[in-house]
């Protein structure tokens, strides 16, 4: 049975967290089916996460290879005194801009009294018994979807860098811990919102995500409360990878052919039933 929770969950870990309709919510919706109103994370989940992580890297393999090559090209002109952000090359550019909207994510460690920090303040929200605010945020990333869909075809005027940089890293900030809420969506939706193209929209999207899934992947892993066996962890890592690799390939076949809005149509439904699920679980109660 540890071995099927593994493969299943690895699957459907990686397809919601790919695929526009909030790993988050389902996992809340999940929960609140079985019961377990608790927000204690497992060993398990921190695998698959680090194993979506991997699996976007190797479907962007030549995107990593050009931030990493950037990166430590930056380092070694500040060094020697070189910088020359203004004059800076498109992909080193890019490379500014992620690392700028990672700013707003330092704002999760301010201290929140008996929650540790915001983030786990924020986090809190799920897992309450109750899937009104579920339903909200998933039929919200629904109807974002919808108007991004309808303005892929057309050019919109670009923000500056800068401001573009903050914008999606606030997005980010939101869309993280927030039940419900989808980081690919988000970020890729107000990518596109804010002038970018949907190819720089998607390699935002998926570059914070790597980031956010690594660091969350180890917290889980060294905090998780439900351990794994070794055989389990390697299973549900493999199958993650695979799985994440694949989704993300449909992913670029959808945006290509402008199908959003199945995407979207499937969250406003879902957000819908868990808003109607939640109003009786606040009268039940």
């Amino acid at each position: 049975m540890s071995i099927l929770t593994a493969i299943f969950q690895a699957i459907g870990q990686a397809l919601t967290w790919i695929f526009p309709v909030s790993e988050s919510g389902h996992s809340a919706i999940f929960h609140d089916f079985s019961g377990r109103y608790t927000n204690a994370c497992s060993q398990l989940t921190g695998v698959i996460h680090i194993g979506i992580a991997i699996g976007i890297v190797v479907a962007f393999y030549k995107l990593f290879l050009c931030l990493f090559k950037n990166f430590t090209g930056g380092w070694n002109d500040l060094f020697h005194k070189r910088l020359d952000v203004k004059n800076s090359s498109h992909q080193r550019k890019f490379m500014y801009m992620t690392i700028l909207s990672f700013v707003p994510m330092l704002l999760y460690l301010i201290p929140a009294g008996k929650y540790i920090n915001v983030y786990m303040l924020f986090h809190r929200t799920s897992f309450n018994g109750n899937l009104l605010g579920e339903g909200i945020c998933i039929a919200l990333t629904g109807a974002l979807l919808i108007v991004t869909a309808g303005m892929l075809d057309k050019k919109n005027k670009a923000l500056p860098q800068i401001l573009q940089a903050l914008i999606i890293g606030v997005t980010a900030f939101l869309a993280l811990p927030a039940a419900g809420s989808s980081l690919v969506a988000g970020v890729f939706c107000v990518g596109i919102l804010v002038g970018l193209s949907d190819k720089y929209a998607l390699r935002y999207s998926m570059v914070m995500s790597t980031m956010a899934l690594l660091v969350t992947g180890i917290i889980e892993i060294c905090l998780g409360v439900t351990k794994i066996s070794v055989l389990s962890a390697v299973i549900a890592l493999v199958v993650s990878i695979v799985f994440t690799f694949l989704a993300v390939k449909v992913f670029i076949f959808i945006i290509k052919n402008k199908a959003l809005k199945y995407f979207a149509w499937y969250d406003i439904a879902i957000g819908f039933i868990c808003f109607v699920i939640g109003v009786f679980e606040i009268i039940i109660k």
